[in-house]
């Protein structure tokens, strides 16, 4: 009889062990999880947001966002130089002669670009919670560059408030302008025409 339960209890004991070898072997950290969901999101996000065009970017495996931003630009307008969005853009945006800064500045949950005029060192905000245009706010810019053409093209939308596009025309630019865009979905000018700053809409 006794011999009867040492062999039953040493065959709960291999029987246990095989089980928790499996959990064990079967079972992932929690932080590994954390890191591939992370990683998965991530590139499923990048993929979303960088979908690239075969024109521009060639296939998604090898697209890179800073040559198709490049090449977005240099297909819309003939002098344009691309800027990440921690750069500082010097140009004489105000036709005064003297050079002047241009940052982009999110603060206090909103977002806006700040010039400084070289000659009277005045301080322009635009955006920060206050309209421009039909903007408030610029959190939606994925880059931004520097446009020297003379003339651009503007979107006209139908004064309807759906938002309907209903042609273009074509625009003076009497100053070097400043360019935000979003990936694929296009963007505008900021551009000093008659004494003020302007926007110019602009689909992609």
């Amino acid at each position: 009889m006794k011999k009867t339960i040492y062999i039953f209890t040493f065959l709960v004991l291999l029987s246990c062990g095989e089980s928790n070898s499996k959990q064990k072997t079967t079972e992932q950290p929690i932080t590994s999880i954390t890191n591939n969901t992370k990683k998965s999101v991530k590139k499923k996000d990048d993929t979303l947001k960088f979908k690239a065009r075969k024109e521009l970017g060639g296939e998604e495996s090898s697209y890179n966002p800073e040559k198709y931003r490049r090449e977005s630009l240099n297909m819309s307008f003939k002098n344009a130089t691309l800027f990440s969005l921690a750069d500082t853009i010097i140009a004489d945006f105000n036709g005064d002669g003297i050079k002047d800064k241009a940052v982009y500045v999110k603060e206090n949950e909103t977002s806006g670009i700040i010039l400084f005029h070289g000659k009277t060192n005045e301080e322009v905000r635009i955006g920060f919670g206050k309209s421009f245009a039909h903007l408030t706010e610029f959190d939606w810019i994925d880059y931004w560059g520097l446009v020297k053409d003379r003339e651009t093209s503007e979107t006209i939308f139908e004064d309807n408030g759906n938002g309907d596009v209903i042609g273009s025309k074509d625009v003076m630019l009497q100053n070097p302008s400043i360019f935000l865009g979003a990936d694929e979905q296009g963007g505008g000018l900021i551009t000093f025409i008659n004494g003020k700053y302007e926007w110019i809409h602009q689909t992609c």
